[in-house]
């Protein structure tokens, strides 16, 4: 069975591992418009229930402890767009391919018109999913990453300090250190959290599962 994933994001690299997880004859093409997996980075670095989640990372070959930066009140925060990368590695190393700089030019139910850096190509297989990095959402994020505390975020193991506020109906923290700034949209900020991206891709494995049989 060839199955194509466009996008390139969490939810898309977890559900890649879990299709060949679950069936090594499985062949898993991942479509990304990036240059790069990761980034720029668009979601927040958050996981919140690492219990639930560590046997999953364990078979993706990324142990919580070492990539991970634990939080007194038992969360993990991560840099997202590293995370994003060695997921990306250890998902290479099982042999699905990624397809970096792809648009995606026509979607047809088991086709693809591909436009990459080596001009046009076309893959064709059995099963087409297009994950989009959030699920659609009206409200207005904005992440910052600073090198001093802000209160709402979280610390980072490279000393910096992650917070997501809703704009404008919260009030920017008041710091000029801004180390990078991510403005986006999506429907909440538990969907888009580590925990609510590998959610969404146990639902869509759980749903797709059951109509490949």
């Amino acid at each position: 069975m060839r199955i194509a994933i466009i996008g390139g994001n969490l939810t898309g690299l977890a559900l890649a591992h879990m299709f060949l997880d679950s069936d090594h004859s499985v062949e898993v093409t991942v479509i990304e418009e990036r240059a790069e997996i990761g980034f720029p980075c668009k979601s927040p670095g958050i996981l919140y229930n690492s219990d639930l989640w560590k046997s999953y990372f364990q078979d993706w070959g990324i142990s919580i402890n070492e990539v991970g930066h634990s939080l007194d009140d038992g969360s993990v925060s991560f840099r997202r767009a590293w995370l994003e990368k060695d997921l990306s590695l250890s998902l290479v190393e099982k042999g699905a391919s990624i397809l970096l700089r792809t648009r995606v030019e026509e979607n047809g139910e088991v086709s693809l018109k591909l436009q990459g850096a080596g001009g046009s190509t076309r893959w064709d297989g059995d099963f087409v999913i297009n994950i989009p990095e959030h699920e659609p959402g009206d409200y207005s994020w904005t992440g910052m990453v600073t090198s001093q505390e802000v209160i709402g975020g979280w610390p980072r193991d490279d000393g910096t300090w992650e917070t997501w506020i809703k704009t404008p109906s919260q009030k920017t923290p008041d710091t000029d250190i801004f180390l990078e700034v991510m403005e986006t949209n999506f429907i909440s900020f538990e969907s888009t959290t580590i925990d609510g991206s590998l959610t969404r891709a146990v639902v869509l494995f759980d749903e797709l599962s059951n109509s490949f049989r």
